[in-house]
């Protein structure tokens, strides 16, 4: 019995499992049918026969084929061995991978959780939902601050130049100017729209309109528009460019992350998640807008402009934003501009009229703890119909009214005023107002000023503003030293002493300072112990009026040349007799500003006898000399020339720098007088051959219409063909085509602006214009 068992248990030893059978049967028929495999079969069945003779010939064979079945074991035990260890080492990344991939996942679903993205987008909406136009504080009755989306109107945007793409949107939206929202709604579409530059004087709205859309983004409302989603962020270059100039300068997401929402989040502490900004850069979901290139230093603008350019071309999928005044981005931003480049108009009659009945609603619903019953908007509609109405009757409000912080300064000098006249010009209205800022409020809430009346303190202030105007004397001819618009404390304190002690009074400069920031708020603190006015054109104006008072002219004269003090030589000629001022402008063959300055003087200045005459004959003489240049030029048959000077002379006539481009309120509204001394020079020199009116015949005889409407494709083909502007339907280059013999002669080829004629847009606005212009 124990041998039975021992015998069983033998056999369970040697006989193997049925999952080791099959592995070993595998490996046999993968040998035995690998090559020389078979033969040891044939082999052995020779021998069991005794057929010897073929036995022999297969013996060699056969010893190959034990070599080879004893190499393919070792070789498959080894291959096995081999990548059992891979498999273990493999099985030991995944497990990794997967632990990283488990700790990232956990990490997103904690930030997540954590609502990061809410609490940003919160302080963001925060750092933007007022309309501070001229920082008024809540506290100050009768005027109160608006919420921003209370009184927000649409901008209408147009491009600096007149080409192909505008004028396509143009026709299809019936010479209607673009919104933002249009814009980032064709961004997918269009990845030019993806680097956008926004360019407009002071106080047509660019930093409003940046407010706007992030504050829209921050609450979640984009869809409204339909535009796609996008996280903002909103920075103010002169807040962030010392970052941007450091010697080694933070990236984009590094700016966004450690200085941006970090001054967002200051009260706060709000923790970033890892590479939030990265990521929301490289996958196309930041809004990324810089306000205020023109308020950067001169001497630190290309190094701005060459780290923006540089952060937009490393995003391409995010969308950037960038905003200026037309001359500091068209001279100063020297790398690799945005795609589009679109400028803002200014305010229609439709927009002055949402502007005004908007803010007056919610003045008077301030008023009465946020009632909006019928009576409150009756009172509010009243209210603003008045001062509606005071605009349209009177030109020079008129015009002032485009300017979107202009016309927000009426609204509050009106309020205030409690709907008496508003001052007629633009300079007694900027007196207007400084004399509400620095008293007339302060008195409606019983608030005790220093200084015993309105003139004294605007005496000191105005001696501030002309202080700090001087600085901008650099000796260069340009705008090489724009320091001029900010004061370090000390500094400032020191000149509020100086001029203090001019009017024999011995108030604390630091009290008087106080309360030009908190009350009066002509001044504000921009920076940590730095200051400057609130608006680059009340220290204009105010440094205008001290030259004035002060008898100071001849600062003038040494600075005509300079375009920082254009504004400020532009408010003196609209405050006195500007007869002198003008002789120096021919003296000092700075005639273009000349006569900028003598379109603005004559309505208001009711001047009689020798003094008017005086007047009128020295700009009859700053008329003749502006169109000299172009007179010689037309005589000599210098015709590129010619046509050079005639673009100078047409966008100086707007206010605008050489470098600029017109918008199609520019060609509307041209100026006749210099339409028609152009025009008459060109007809006249050329015998009949050029000049805008002989174009505008031809244009009509092609069937276009004079009025302000783009051409068709056929009337613009016919009218290209007549004046040889085209040949064998291909434009011609400029200016190495142009001006050849062969096509000079061809009737009405000249005048040509190139900068602005693309598909007919100059030649038909012009050629309506002068229909208007009727000598």
């Amino acid at each position: 019995m124990t041998q039975e068992l021992e015998s069983k248990e033998s056999d369970n030893q040697i006989e193997p499992s049925a999952e080791k059978r099959f592995v070993q049967q595998a490996l046999q028929a993968f040998v035995g049918w690998s090559p020389f495999g078979g033969s040891s079969f044939a082999f052995g069945a020779f021998l069991l026969r005794q057929e010897w003779a073929m036995a022999l010939i297969l013996f060699p064979v056969t010893a190959v084929s034990v070599v080879w079945g004893a190499y393919s074991k070792n070789f498959i035990d080894r291959l096995s061995e081999i990548y059992a260890e891979r498999g273990k080492k493999g099985a030991d990344g995944l497990v990794a991978n997967m632990d990283r991939w488990n700790q990232a996942l956990t990490e997103t679903i904690k930030w997540q959780s954590s609502g990061f993205e809410a609490k940003y987008l919160k302080c963001q909406e925060y750092d933007c939902h007022e309309d501070k136009a001229l920082g008024l504080n809540r506290e100050q009755i009768p005027v109160n601050i608006p919420l921003l989306q209370d009184v927000f109107v649409p901008l209408q945007l147009t491009t600096d130049h007149i080409d192909s793409g505008y004028k396509s949107q143009m026709r299809n939206g019936d010479d209607k100017p673009m919104q933002i929202w249009e814009l980032l709604g064709r961004v997918r579409q269009n990845d030019r729209l993806r680097q956008i530059a926004i360019t407009a004087g002071g106080g047509y709205g660019k930093t409003t309109l940046l407010k706007h859309l992030a504050y829209i983004y921050s609450i979640g409302k984009y869809r409204k528009y339909k535009a796609p989603k996008f996280v903002p962020f909103l920075l103010y270059l002169t807040g962030c460019y010392k970052e941007i100039t450091k010697e080694i300068p933070p990236n984009l997401p590094e700016l966004l992350t450690t200085f941006h929402t970090s001054r967002l989040s200051a009260d706060r502490q709000l923790v970033v998640p890892p590479n939030w900004a990265l990521d929301l850069l490289s996958q196309g979901k930041a809004l990324v807008m810089f306000d205020g290139f023109d308020e950067v230093p001169f001497a630190e603008r290309a190094k701005v402009s060459e780290w923006l350019s540089w952060e937009m071309q490393k995003y391409r999928e995010a969308v950037f934003i960038v905003t200026s005044r037309p001359a500091a981005y068209n001279d100063d931003y020297v790398a690799r501009r945005p795609h589009s480049s679109f400028s803002i108009r200014g305010f229609n009659q439709k927009q002055r009229q949402q502007f005004v009945e908007q803010w007056y609603l919610c003045q008077e619903k301030q008023a009465r703890g946020g009632r909006s019953s019928p009576d409150v908007v009756i009172e509010a509609n009243r209210r603003a119909k008045s001062l509606l109405a005071q605009i349209k009757i009177r030109p020079e409000l008129d015009k002032i009214a485009e300017n979107a912080l202009l016309l927000n300064m009426m609204a509050r000098s009106h309020c205030a005023k409690q709907g008496a006249e508003l001052p007629e010009r633009k300079v007694e209205l900027y007196q207007e107002i400084c004399e509400l800022q620095l008293g007339r409020r302060a008195s409606a809430r019983d608030i005790a000023l220093l200084l015993n009346s309105i003139s004294q303190r605007q005496n000191v202030v105005q001696f501030v503003a002309l202080e700090m105007m001087k600085r901008a004397k650099s000796g260069k001819d340009d705008e090489d030293n724009d320091e001029f618009k900010r004061i370090e404390r000390d500094d400032l304190l020191d000149l509020i002493k100086t001029a203090l002690t001019n009017i024999k009074s011995d108030v604390d400069a630091i009290a008087f300072l106080k309360q030009l920031v908190d009350i009066s708020e002509l001044l504000v603190e921009s920076d940590r112990h730095i200051y400057q006015f609130s608006h680059l054109s009340f220290q204009e104006f105010l440094a205008a009026s001290e030259i004035m008072r002060s008898q100071q002219e001849g600062l003038l004269y040494e600075n005509l040349g300079l375009s920082t003090w254009k504004d400020t030589i532009l408010f003196y000629g609209s405050l006195v007799n500007p007869t002198e001022l003008l002789q120096e402008t021919i003296n000092r063959n700075a005639i273009d500003l000349g006569y900028q300055i003598s379109k603005q003087s004559s309505e208001n200045l009711h001047l009689m006898g020798a003094k008017k005459r005086e007047l009128d004959t020295v700009k009859e003489t700053i008329k003749t000399l502006r169109y000299k240049k172009l007179e010689e030029y037309l005589k000599d048959k210098e015709w590129q020339k010619a046509n050079y000077e005639t673009y100078r002379l047409m966008i100086t006539s707007v206010g605008k720098y050489e470098k600029g481009g017109f918008s199609l309120d520019d060609l509307r509204n041209f100026p006749c007088d210099a339409l028609l001394a152009i025009d008459r020079l060109w007809v006249k020199y050329s015998d009949g051959l050029y000049g805008f009116s002989v174009q505008k015949q031809i244009y009509v005889e092609c069937g276009g219409k004079l009025d302000f409407s783009f051409p068709s494709d056929d009337t613009w083909d016919k009218f290209c063909d007549r004046t040889a502007w085209k040949s064998e339907d291909k434009w011609l280059d400029y200016p190495d085509q142009f001006f050849l013999n062969n096509f000079i002669k061809v009737k009405g080829h000249l005048p040509w602006m190139g900068m602005i004629e693309e598909d007919g847009g100059c030649t038909s606005f012009l050629a309506s214009r002068l229909v208007k212009c009727k000598p």
